[in-house]
């Protein structure tokens, strides 16, 4: 069993216990350390701590608009990735269906390919009152 401890700046062991280990030859070390009793590195912050994160000019804005993008045609990871790079939004969220009607599951996105979606290309989206669905079949397959 390994010490979990941290290694500190002079090296010693933090927070570990007496730990017994065995070499390959058969014998026996014993492990003993104790807790440090100076702090490892804490610098005080000078910012007041805040629970709203500071906005910034790619962060979502409540009400915001971009206009849809034409995906189809393209990899199921790249025009999800095109959506969260056109809505500053990067953890926004999209939906896949199977286009053939079969029910598939999208596991891994870039195995698809988009071949409709239900917002049409050209339309002002906002972003927090919509879902976006895209149509999908595998690659190596043709958009029915």
């Amino acid at each position: 069993m390994l010490c979990a401890g941290l290694v500190t700046a002079a090296g010693a062991l933090a927070g570990c216990a007496s730990e017994s280990h065995r070499d390959p030859g058969g014998s026996t070390a014993t492990v003993t350390a104790s807790p440090s009793s100076q702090p490892t590195s804490s610098q005080p912050s000078t910012a007041p701590p805040s629970s709203q994160p500071e906005p910034t000019s790619s962060s979502p804005v409540e009400g915001a608009t971009f206009t849809m993008p034409n995906e189809v045609g393209k990899g199921l990871q790249d025009a999800q990735d095109d959506l969260q790079r056109v809505s500053h939004d990067p953890v926004f969220y999209t939906s896949s269906k199977d286009a053939t009607g079969r029910g598939r599951h999208q596991v891994f996105d870039r195995d698809w390919k988009v071949c409709g979606q239900n917002v049409p290309a050209g339309k002002l989206v906002e972003r927090k009152t919509v879902l976006i669905t895209f149509s999908v079949v595998k690659l190596a397959e043709s958009c029915p």
